[in-house]
């Protein structure tokens, strides 16, 4: 029997799926926008981001231009079930298929301490306006969030934010919210 937390994957996920490849790169152009904009990207040091998939909105223009500025770019490698550190990229070319066929770093990629992160650009299935978070399922983000002290902003489609998600004991918030036609600064 499936949860609430399953039928919201499902019917996300397919709804994403349904974008049409124009319509996804329109949002994804337009929440590297606003992530390029946000004070927090500029004053950043160590942005930690991710590589799309499954339909997420793709960060490349935000990658790419935290590589032109010096930033320090990490993105996340999973090193074991539900486990994944921050390793940093000097260039693009170091991804290489990783778990579950999503680009990730090459494991020679210099880890990233997660105390040193100032920015960690957090993907979602879902996202509420109190920063609830529902993931791919993984626990991954959950495992990793709380190692760092970093301002952490969710990345979703606008149908993607709804005004509660479920959320378990373990589950991870974000403290903004960001998508093609808004952001959110989410409450406590």
């Amino acid at each position: 029997m499936r949860d609430a937390v399953q039928e919201l994957r499902l019917a996300l996920r397919s709804r994403r799926a349904g974008l049409t490849k124009q319509q996804q790169a329109d949002d994804s152009a337009r929440v590297c926008a606003r992530v390029l904009a946000h004070p927090a990207y500029a004053s950043a040091r160590v942005v930690m981001a991710y590589v799309a998939a499954r339909g997420e909105l793709d960060l490349r223009p935000v990658l790419e231009d935290a590589l032109a500025r010096g930033k320090v770019l990490a993105l996340p490698l999973c090193v074991g079930p539900g486990e994944m550190q921050a390793r940093r990229m000097t260039a693009l070319s170091q991804l290489r298929p990783g778990r579950y066929g999503i680009l990730a770093p090459d494991e020679s990629c210099e880890w990233i301490d997660p105390t040193r992160i100032d920015l960690v650009l957090v993907p979602g299935v879902a996202f509420d306006r109190q920063g609830g978070r529902v993931g791919q399922g993984g626990g991954y983000y959950d495992r990793f969030l709380p190692l760092t002290t970093a301002l952490r902003v969710g990345i979703c489609h606008d149908f993607a934010l709804l005004e509660r998600v479920p959320m378990r004991p373990h589950d991870q918030r974000v403290q903004e919210v960001i998508t093609p036609a808004a952001h959110i600064v989410c409450p406590g």
